[in-house]
């Protein structure tokens, strides 16, 4: 088996690069084939694997090993599809998480700690198959992946103010970058306005006027823990979109109060969607974030489902249990 290894060494506020020297170091002296590719700046490790989907797609020894956060997994899982040779003879994915929020970590079941994770890793004999998110946009004609939410409003505007943050470095040396994604959230409510939007589920459509939380998710964790879609999972093909709308302060404090207990989507204050194929569009110009990374300010017309994809990893419950 060989592993080629996509690494963001800036990830977590620098938590990347010593990871990435403890893997190494464990590699080495379990005598592991590998190559180390640093990914340099954003969009490279969509360059370096599509080159490596391209070059090696459909070798059956050869598995992608990311190390860093959940952005860089959602570049690498995205350079891999570009390539059509991947989407018949797909190379396997492997995760070390080691950035900020590390969602999809929690959602699949992967340690913490990089050498745990990297056992998680070598004692896989087969791979598990997940649901990785796809969507068309209509407008932009853009198609692409996602591994954890898309989200626009309410939420787009908490990243942008987290990516952004001076707090969020400081925060990540102690782990905790989630808090800076609590304490944004306020300053979120100030900055952005609700809007008209349209879900499609099935035959179904509904019309909201004031939207403002808008998050459609593969599993179910944001933002560093919370819980945003407790029945999404990563083994279920099917996507679960949540919907709130803005009214006065009070409900919109409940509301908040029940995102944060993870609480919302059972809710009366919020409407779920849970469905194979969601589709949904607003009416003016929104910020939109996908996996942690902000998608700018646009019209939105996303059509949403998942594929099932190849991932080289047991969850830490299976571990435990053998």
């Amino acid at each position: 088996m060989h592993f080629s290894v996509i690494i963001n060494e800036v990830a977590g506020s620098g938590n990347a690069a010593s990871a990435w020297e403890k893997v190494q170091t464990a590699l080495n002296q379990r005598g592991v084939a590998y190559t180390p590719y640093i990914s340099k700046e954003p969009g490279h490790a969509i360059y370096l694997s599509r080159k490596l989907a391209e070059r090696l797609a459909g070798q059956t020894e050869e598995i992608v090993l990311v190390v860093g956060g959940d952005g860089i997994l959602h570049e690498v899982i995205n350079g891999l599809m570009q390539c059509p040779a991947n989407h018949a003879h797909p190379l396997p994915l492997a995760y070390i998480a080691c950035g900020t929020g590390n969602d999809f970590a929690r959602g699949f079941g992967i340690a913490m700690d990089p050498v745990a994770a990297l056992d998680q890793i070598l004692a896989a004999t087969s791979p598990h198959m997940i649901c990785v998110g796809h969507y068309v946009e209509g407008i932009k004609n853009e198609e692409g992946y996602f591994l954890n939410n898309v989200g626009i409003g309410f939420d787009a505007a908490i990243v942008s103010r987290t990516n952004s943050s001076k707090r969020k470095k400081k925060m990540n040396k102690f782990h905790l970058g989630h808090l800076s994604y609590v304490a944004n959230a306020l300053g979120a409510l100030y900055d952005q306005a609700p809007f008209e939007l349209m879900v499609e589920n099935g035959k179904h459509r509904d019309f909201f006027r004031k939207a403002y939380i808008v998050i459609a998710s593969n599993h179910p964790f944001i933002g560093g823990g919370f819980q945003i879609a407790p029945e999404a999972s990563l083994t279920k093909p099917g996507l679960e979109l949540l919907v709130a709308e803005r009214q006065n302060w009070l409900i919109t404090f409940i509301q908040l109060w029940c995102f944060a207990r993870g609480k919302l989507a059972q809710s009366r204050f919020a409407t779920r969607y849970p469905g194979r194929q969601l589709r949904y569009s607003t009416t003016s110009l929104e910020f939109g974030q996908m996996d942690g990374e902000e998608m700018g300010n646009r019209f939105v017309d996303l059509t949403l489902d998942t594929i099932a994809y190849p991932f080289w990893q047991i969850p830490h419950h299976q571990t435990k249990s053998n």
